[in-house]
């Protein structure tokens, strides 16, 4: 079942995810990205497979900490453990449609993998 702290604590992961990615917070993204987590999706017209600590470093490469980060959660879908997340967000000048795919372990929501499309213009 589903509860009101389960949609808090993933609200915030987001909130943390787009926060952190913008300012290229690299504590905060190891902290809600498993080690073996990636990035995956169609950049300039290639696929792109990061792993987290790649991910972590383009984040680090275009951090701009004038900034502020925008995301909108479109979606939140929790089943038991697992959850899914499809919310737009900007990073470097561009619009996105991400999908987070999180789980719910010792207590914390992490994500596992980020996938995503570049929104066209």
């Amino acid at each position: 079942m589903t509860t009101n702290a389960d949609i808090l604590a993933i609200t915030d992961v987001v909130r943390t995810y787009a926060t952190a990615m913008t300012a290229g917070d690299r504590t905060e993204l190891e902290r809600i990205f498993f080690e073996s987590s990636s990035e995956v999706g169609h950049f300039e017209g290639e696929l792109l497979w990061n792993s987290r600590d790649a991910f972590i470093q383009m984040c680090e490469d275009e951090a701009d900490s004038s900034a502020t980060a925008w995301w909108d959660i479109r979606n939140i879908s929790v089943h038991g453990d697992i959850a899914v997340v499809h919310l737009e967000d900007d990073w470097a000048g561009l619009r996105f449609d991400t999908i987070l795919s999180l789980l719910c372990h010792d207590g914390a929501w992490r994500v596992v993998a980020k996938t995503y499309r570049i929104k066209p213009q």
